[in-house]
Parts: C-alpha cells; structure tokens; sequence
C-alpha cells in the first residue's frame, strides 16, 4: 500500500515538474521529454511565457460582457512529433480553450532544435480554428527515399502542411498553409 501512494506521489511530482518546465527557455534531454512535458502543460494554471499561445478572446454579441475576455485553455488535448532528426524537431500540440460562444481550437507548430545535449524551442507558428465544424490538423507532406538524399539534409527540408477549419451552421471553409525550416525557423511557402 505504501509503495503505491510513493509510487502516485512521485508521478503527480514529475507530472508537476514537467508542466512547470515549459517554456522557451526550458531545456528538454530529448524530443521525447519535450512532447511529456508538452502534454502536461496548462496554459490556463502556468505562469510559463508559452500560455500566451494558448488563449483565445471569448466570442459572443457586442452587448455580452464576455465577449472578449481571455480564455485559456486548460490543457493540452494532443501533442505529437511531426519529424525529427538528429538536430531538429517539428512538433505539434493542440488545445481546446473551453470557450462559451462556440466551439475553438488552438494548435501550435513547434520547431526545436539541438544545441549540445539538450534540445530547446527556436520557433512557433499559432493556429486558430472557431465555430462548430472547427478542427486544426497537421502532416508532413514532403518525403524522400532513403540514403543521404533524406529530409532534414541539404536540400531536403522537411515541409508541415497545417488545415484550419472554421465555421459551422451552414458556413464552413478550410484554409492550409505549409511551411519548412529554414535556418532555424519555420518559413510559410507560398505558391509560385
């Protein structure tokens, strides 16, 4: 029995100590340890610079006092690695802000990178999506064959396309955007 409340005790305080050590200035040990802390991360409870990305204006009627007003949300729903080499991460999290009005999503595209041991964030891009049919989705869209021609190499950067979808009650419209890292930062593309 006792070894079972240690055991619980221990994860509440990692689980704490993750969600603490979230911010841009955090260093992770790997791709791995940045997603667990991602996903113990709340926005709505943190005094980390990153809630900032996590927080929507409440929609509504000009006349509702709540319109608005800031609406964290309280947790990140998922988060996952898009692509990862040696050197660079693409990663993405998404979190439902509980707002009242209708229904919103944000999502936000991490690149991370690795100096020395650890890995740390260089760049963001924030994603919204509002109404009932809202949805923010993300795939890596570029590939190559293997050898030394692959993704991340001279030439080969990797490309995220990110789907926001927004509206609803018989108004609905998607918009997708792609980008790719270039020297540390995640550059939009654009059509030629």
């Amino acid at each position: 029995m006792k070894l079972a409340i240690l055991t619980s005790l221990l994860a509440a305080t990692l689980s704490a100590t993750l969600a603490a050590d979230f911010s841009r200035a955090t260093p992770f040990n790997s791709v791995q340890d940045f997603v667990a802390a991602a996903k113990q991360f709340q926005p709505g409870t943190s005094q980390s610079d990153l809630s900032a990305l996590f927080v929507v204006p409440e929609l509504g009627q000009p006349e509702d006092p709540k319109t608005g007003t800031p609406v964290f949300a309280k947790s990140i729903e998922s988060c996952e690695t898009l692509w990862a080499n040696d050197s660079q991460a693409l990663v993405f999290a998404k979190a439902l802000p509980p707002t009242e009005a209708t229904n919103t999503v944000v999502a936000v595209l991490f690149l991370i990178k690795r100096t020395g041991d650890s890995w740390r964030i260089t760049d963001t891009r924030r994603f919204t999506g509002t109404g009932g049919d809202s949805g923010i989705t993300a795939k890596l869209t570029a590939e190559t064959g293997g050898g030394p021609d692959r993704l991340g190499t001279e030439g080969f950067p990797p490309v995220i396309t990110v789907t926001e979808a927004q509206g609803g009650r018989g108004y609905s419209y998607t918009l997708s955007a792609s980008y790719r890292v270039q020297a540390s930062k995640l550059e939009r593309l654009d059509l030629e």
